[in-house]
């Protein structure tokens, strides 16, 4: 008799979040470099070009996709925007900025301590997606959320900078031919 199969697999949790990306191995160094992911599978086409990698960031998964106009996957940068975004809950968030930013991304929001108890910030990848990066530093009732968010509903936060401003980097789409459907092999690395 054969093993029962886990309807989830192991590592994962019921929501796991993609990431649509122009270059996946570029992707995946950026966040190596930039949050520590530590690679977990890279599947590739014929021609040995990414086409899907999963990674793990802290104790979370997240899979990456390459962009893939002719079934309607497009990456941020090329919608022009992007509908939400990733936030990491980090034990040190001066130190994990620092790397994000050293390693390219740039910031939309500055990191500042907030109404709600945390040390946060926004920053934007090559690939447009948006990172908030935190830690929790001061417990705060909800009560006092809600009066401290009173006080500052006259003074809304203003991003950094236009999305439009943000740059491809190394990132850069390659056009390819027809952009055919791709057959893929997973790899575990």
């Amino acid at each position: 008799m054969s093993k029962k199969v886990s309807p989830i697999p192991r590592g994962y949790r019921t929501a796991t979040p993609v990431l649509t990306v122009f270059d996946i191995d570029s992707a995946v160094a950026f966040y190596q470099a930039a949050f520590g992911a530590e690679l977990l599978t890279r599947s590739a086409a014929e021609d040995n070009v990414a086409v899907h990698a999963s990674i793990k960031i802290g104790n979370s998964i997240i899979l990456l996709k390459r962009e893939a106009p002719y079934q309607g996957i497009f990456t941020p940068v090329s919608l022009g925007g992007a509908a939400g975004h990733t936030h990491l809950y980090v034990e040190n968030v001066d130190t994990s900025w620092e790397r994000a930013i050293e390693a390219g991304a740039q910031v939309q929001v500055p990191l500042a301590d907030t109404y709600w108890g945390d040390r946060s910030g926004v920053l934007v990848d090559g690939n447009g997606h948006l990172w908030s990066i935190a830690s929790k530093v001061e417990n705060v009732s909800q009560d006092e959320i809600a009066r401290r968010a009173q006080a500052l509903a006259v003074q809304p936060l203003e991003p950094v900078a236009e999305f439009s401003e943000i740059a491809a980097g190394d990132y850069a789409p390659e056009a390819a031919a027809g952009d055919e459907v791709l057959a893929a092999e997973t790899v575990a690395v």
